[in-house]
């Protein structure tokens, strides 16, 4: 028989490799489910790369709100793979793909196995085996794992800056506590300065813990170690949204972000974006995480009472804490999205492990108590986890396949061919354009009018130098989410078009593109996938969950679909 140990090695084995196919699936197949991360930061990360793209208002020089510097590691990832398609002539969507896999997953699937080992270190395997596992299938964790996005880059620093910390806690060996304390602190840095600076608040439970757990040499060696780390990454932000901008003066967008978002004065800030109540974020963590949900949270009650003496500052700093200052700062936030919890998921998947783990502990208590086999409490933990597992994937499956139309649309544009500029034109369905990186290199993303009535993005400047591009100041832009008529264009401009098959508004003037069923004459239709109708009269549990073909005969599953399309025009 294999020794515990043995056994333990195996299980994590696999559930590396597990991690990494299943991050790897995903960077191919999962949905882009935010239009801010489109045109916030894949198409200027196209401009930067291909020297095009859209601009929203936060690029404007005017505002500057938005990093260069965060898309700058993206560039350079991406950078060889872009010079050999100089050679190799791949689609340019292939350059988005293959920054999803190795900037964004690739990124987020180092810091789960690291943190893994960690947890493993300071609370034992079995921890760091459900933690893995657990956040492996998680569906929020999927798509927070992959987008292009500051809470994105922020979470995967959080991780780190976990597995640091809890290093660092309680620590006998000053230079340890010392080196991973710094460590804790960079990494916290990295992630509220190049990613998003609202994280640096999850730091503070650590930061009393080391004020007042340290001596003063401890203290001294941390404090100055870790303002030289942090004020060097000022310095490298800085400078390069300072190079990107053309600013005379010292500029740091994380300021500006934190202004706006904070302080911004009346018609500004967040809440022009429309608000929600408290219980957005319940459903919406219920959706990512079932069960996981419930029991991360009643973890914060208990965890930190029914571990041992040993682990109580571990938990109580490094996990409770954190989690409990996220989500009562966001909650009360009037102005809900999904992104801003992706900072807290690693937490709740840990005190939901720290749980579990306790849970299955008192559970095989039991069983020696009344003197029953162990295969029982093996056979629990085993139909716990297929169960978890088998939901959390239906979930994600579910999100491919009522969703995946965006990225699998737009692809037939690379099989055209057209030597002059091409307008490819989107009305209602502006927000499901995947971004610029799926238009060949003379296409363009161009706006016809539709029923949306805020600000619409509009293009950055094509300029030789890349600099100029950035620095340049456009015209009708504002922080109020104002319409602007000048970011549209007349329908007869556009060469193709981007439309779903649903009936249009008349009385908003947007065009037709299907008349008695038939494509109108003077298009062709170039290709069509399925997309959930937001509208539609969905029964069952099939706008949640996958369900196989097999099982929709037994199981209530009805999802009401409408077609997203591309068409094009018909050369005279």
């Amino acid at each position: 028989m294999l020794a515990k140990s043995d056994l333990t090695s195996k299980s994590r084995w696999f559930l590396i490799i597990l991690n990494v196919l299943i991050r790897a699936y995903i960077s191919f197949y999962m949905i882009i489910p935010d239009c801010d991360e489109t045109f916030n930061y894949w198409d200027p990360l196209n401009l930067l790369i291909r020297k095009f793209g859209k601009q929203t208002w936060e690029y404007s020089p005017e505002y500057a709100i938005r990093s260069y510097a965060f898309l700058t590691p993206y560039y350079l990832i991406d950078y060889p793979f872009h010079y050999l398609n100089q050679f190799y002539k791949f689609p340019s969507y292939f350059e988005f793909y293959w920054i999803r896999l190795i900037g964004l997953n690739g990124l987020t699937s180092l810091s789960e196995i690291l943190l893994t080992n960690s947890l493993s270190e300071n609370f034992g395997a079995k921890i760091g085996n459900w933690y893995l596992f657990l956040s492996s299938i998680n569906t929020g964790m999927s798509h927070a794992g992959v987008a292009l996005l500051p809470s994105s880059f922020a979470m995967q620093m959080i991780i780190f800056a976990i597995n640091k910390s809890l290093n660092a806690i309680n620590s006998n060996d000053s230079d340890f506590k010392v080196k991973n304390s710094v460590k804790t602190f960079f990494w916290f840095g990295l992630g509220g300065l190049f990613g998003w600076p609202f994280i640096l608040v999850l730091s503070v439970p650590f930061a009393f813990y080391t004020l007042f757990s340290s001596s003063l040499n401890q203290l001294w060696q941390i404090g100055l170690k870790s303002a030289i780390k942090v004020f060097g990454l000022i310095l490298v932000i800085s400078g390069i949204d300072n190079l990107y901008y053309k600013f005379n003066h010292f500029f740091f967008v994380p300021l500006n972000i934190v202004l706006y978002n904070v302080f911004g004065g009346e018609g500004e800030g967040p809440e022009i974006f429309g608000v929600e109540p408290f219980s957005y974020y319940v459903a919406n963590l219920l959706l990512n995480f079932n069960l996981i949900m419930i029991l991360g949270f009643v973890g914060i009650l208990v965890n930190f009472f029914i571990y041992e003496y040993k682990y109580k500052s571990k938990i109580l700093v490094g996990i409770i804490s954190p989690l409990v200052i996220w989500s009562t700062i966001f909650g009360i936030q009037p102005h809900k999205e999904e992104r801003f919890l992706y900072p807290i998921y690693p937490l709740i998947i840990i005190n939901a492990s720290l749980l579990i783990n306790k849970l299955f502990i008192l559970l095989n208590t039991i069983r020696n108590k009344l003197r029953l086999p162990k295969s029982i409490t093996f056979s629990i933990q085993l139909l716990f986890a297929i169960s978890i597992g088998l939901i959390s994937i239906s979930r994600i499956f579910n999100l491919i396949e009522n969703y995946r139309a965006p990225l699998t649309v737009p692809t037939v544009l690379a099989q055209e061919s057209n030597t002059d500029l091409q307008n490819v034109c989107v009305g209602r369905e502006w927000y499901h354009f995947p971004n610029s990186f799926f238009l060949p290199d003379n296409y363009r993303l161009r706006f016809v009018k539709s029923g949306f009535d805020g600000l619409l993005p509009g293009d950055f400047l094509e300029a030789a130098a890349i600099l100029d591009s950035t620095s340049n100041i456009p015209s009708d832009m504002n922080n109020k989410n104002e319409f602007s008529e000048s970011k549209l264009i007349d329908f007869e401009q556009c060469d193709y078009y981007f439309d779903n098959s649903q009936p249009i508004n008349e009385n908003v003037g947007e065009p037709q593109m299907f008349i008695d069923g038939q494509v109108r004459p003077d298009w062709q239709l170039l290709k069509c996938d399925k997309l959930i109708n937001p509208d539609g009269n969905h029964q069952g549990i099939g706008r949640l969950l996958y369900i196989p073909t097999i099982l929709r005969n037994h199981i209530p599953n009805e999802v009401v679909y409408m077609d997203l399309c591309v068409f094009k025009k018909e050369k005279r």
